[in-house]
């Protein structure tokens, strides 16, 4: 027997190997197809729900009120101050009079302008970061070491009681994300490794003379290989149809009121980041590559003679 490596005995071995197991073979593809396409769904939520997150930390802002005394060398010293921090992005002077206009804007209509006499808002400085994670440590730049506000300043708003709860959620959200598709992805290969297994299996007899007339290793190998890349790849190109079929017809109108009504733009299907396109291409790539490791151990014992 020829030892030489050969494609038409690869893909021979493959296809007669798929007809014979037909069934093993047909529930091996269904369960990549659908395990992957979970696995699509999710990815697709999981981006949109961080794109969420994100938006949401990166509008959080420290709002620092100034004393109604404060002097204009005191309030342009600040100014600068503030500017010269390296986690600080921008940083908007807010007058007592803008500050009660914006505040009329808010409460058009609302009785409570009819309780309000002359102008009792404070002027203050709107600090926006490059880093929101950055907000907690920034803020307490205005505390002294007593606890007290600096000079000038009377009060620091950043809302610590839930900015703390923000971060934690963004952080639990992608770890729990990466560990359920971990989790989806290796079952998936202990699917495709026992179908080989049991193709392996009733062929085993065949295998050992194989091996015993000088078959090579990678000449015995190279079909049960390519049928794992076969049905792994195969399950994922359902599984991206599928896919394509539930964003156009479901998801994408998800992302469109999520655009219209909270001008989030960076989406996975909508975003500019082509973040789908590269979702499709992980997809079958997964598919194709589980079936190739999967095949490869449950080969390893057989191949030992």
């Amino acid at each position: 027997m020829s030892a030489v490596f050969r494609p038409k005995h690869i893909f021979g071995e493959t296809f007669l190997s798929l007809k014979r197991n037909f069934l093993m073979g047909f529930t091996a593809i269904t369960t990549v197809a659908i395990t992957l396409f979970i696995v699509g769904v999710f990815s697709v939520l999981v981006f949109d729900i961080q794109s969420i997150l994100n938006s949401i930390e990166n509008q959080v802002e420290i709002a620092v009120y100034l004393k109604d005394n404060i002097s204009d060398d005191l309030k342009g010293y600040l100014e600068n101050e503030i500017k010269s921090w390296p986690e600080v992005d921008n940083v908007n002077f807010v007058s007592k009079d803008q500050a009660l206009e914006k505040f009329k804007t808010q409460n058009e209509g609302s009785d409570i302008l009819k309780e309000i006499q002359g102008n009792p808002l404070p002027a203050s400085f709107e600090v926006k970061l490059k880093d929101p994670q950055k907000v907690e440590q920034v803020a307490l730049r205005f505390v002294d070491k007593d606890g007290k506000s600096i000079e000038g300043v009377d009060e620091v708003i950043y809302g610590k009681s839930y900015i703390r709860k923000l971060f934690s959620i963004t952080a639990v959200t992608g770890t729990i994300a990466l560990l359920i598709i971990i989790i989806l992805i290796l079952a998936t290969m202990v699917l495709i490794y026992n179908t080989i297994r049991l193709s392996i299996y009733a062929r085993r007899k065949e295998i050992e003379v194989m091996k015993l007339v000088g078959a090579t290793n990678w000449y015995v190998r190279a079909p049960f290989l390519f049928e794992g890349f076969f049905e792994g790849f195969i399950g994922a190109g359902i599984a991206g149809l599928l896919l394509y079929f539930l964003n156009k017809f479901l998801l994408i109108k998800g992302e469109t009121a999520l655009v219209e009504t909270m001008h989030i733009k960076n989406l996975a299907i909508l975003g500019s980041g082509n973040i789908i396109i590269l979702i499709y291409f992980a997809i079958l790539i997964v598919g194709g590559f589980i079936g190739i490791l999967s095949s490869g151990f449950a080969l390893r014992r057989y191949l030992r003679v």
